[in-house]
């Protein structure tokens, strides 16, 4: 046990000096101890809890043909839509399962894959043309800030972002053919997704153009 002369006190463990005088100690110091008792951190059940989702997802689909199968509806298939439904929520749980710590790739592969699916919907459902007309330019145009946003937010670094932001700018352009060629019956999502995108790009260019470019030259192996 040290001790110290100067505050009459012991010391317990190996420190080099008193921790409240900063003098000298003197004894012999003792192998150093944890004062704080250990608790054993138990694992999340990770697995399991996509186990009981997993089963939750087949009951619901099993229940939904068999309503639809029991209760007469003219011939029209709905629980055909809530399988698609739960497929799509879990295409879009894959597509980030191996991706979890990578925020910005996250953003980017669900803005894709949420802009195929409602797309697709769209097409079975009879075309209405929603999904080009609000859901895919809304999507890019909230995309783009709250990427801005999170690195911002969470201080990452220019090139763990900035490509993912640049692709993302770069496919928002596109929005504008949707206008000039008249896909859109309403233009003023696609207008401030177009709008968005060039302020996005001046940004990167202006500010990150030299990283943008070395960041660019490293993945293309330049």
């Amino acid at each position: 046990m040290l001790f110290c002369h100067n505050c009459k006190v012991k010391v317990s463990g190996s420190p080099c000096r008193c921790p409240l005088c900063q003098g000298e100690l003197s004894g012999e110091a003792e192998p150093a101890n944890n004062v704080f008792p250990e608790i054993p951190l138990q694992p999340v059940p990770v697995k399991r809890l996509v186990s009981f989702i997993a089963f939750g997802t087949i009951a619901v689909a099993v229940i939904s043909v068999a309503l639809n199968i029991a209760i007469p509806t003219g011939g029209i298939w709905w629980s055909l839509f809530v399988i698609a439904g739960l497929g799509s929520l879990w295409l879009s749980f894959l597509v980030i399962n191996n991706q979890w710590w990578n925020i910005p790739k996250i953003i980017f592969l669900q803005l894709l894959v949420l802009s195929a699916l409602v797309l697709l919907w769209d097409v079975f459902t009879g075309f209405y043309k929603w999904s080009l007309n609000f859901v895919i330019p809304t999507l890019f145009s909230c995309s783009m800030p709250a990427l801005a946003v999170f690195a911002k937010v969470r201080r990452l670094k220019v090139e763990d972002y900035i490509i993912f932001l640049g692709i993302i700018s770069v496919i928002s352009i596109f929005s504008l053919f949707l206008i000039l060629f008249r896909v859109v019956t309403i233009v003023y999502p696609a207008v401030i997704c177009f709008a968005l995108s060039l302020i996005s790009l001046a940004f990167l260019l202006v500010f990150e153009g030299k990283s943008l470019w070395e960041e660019l030259q490293r993945r293309m192996h330049v």
